[in-house]
C-alpha cells in the first residue's frame, strides 16, 4: 500500500477483440479521490504496443482509497480499465 509522498507506478494495457495487444487513440490516465471526484488527468508513457504506465506521486489528503483510469478509443470505441489503492500515511 503507497504512503503519502510515495513515488507508484500505474499500469494500463489495452488489447483488441483478439486479444493483440494494440495502441487505442486518445489515450488519458484520469485519478480519481476516494469520493470518485476526478483530480488529475494525465498523458501516460508509451514504451511498448498496448503497454502505458505514469509514475505517479501519491497526494496529500486524508487517508483513503483513490481510484485510476486508463482510457482511450479503439475502432471509434470507447476502452476503459479501472483499479484502486489505498493511500495511507505512517507516522
Amino acid at each position: 500500500m503507497p504512503l503519502i509522498g510515495d513515488t507508484i507506478r500505474l499500469k494500463g494495457e489495452f488489447k483488441d477483440f483478439d486479444e493483440n495487444y494494440t495502441d487505442p487513440d486518445d489515450v488519458k490516465l484520469v485519478i480519481y479521490d476516494g469520493q470518485k471526484r476526478q483530480i488529475d488527468e494525465l498523458t501516460p508513457l508509451n514504451p511498448e504496443v498496448g503497454k502505458y504506465y505514469y509514475d505517479y506521486t501519491v497526494p496529500s489528503g486524508s487517508t483513503s482509497t483513490m481510484y485510476f483510469e486508463f482510457i482511450g478509443t479503439i475502432g471509434g470505441m470507447p476502452v476503459v480499465g479501472r483499479k484502486s489503492f489505498e493511500r495511507k500515511w505512517v507516522k
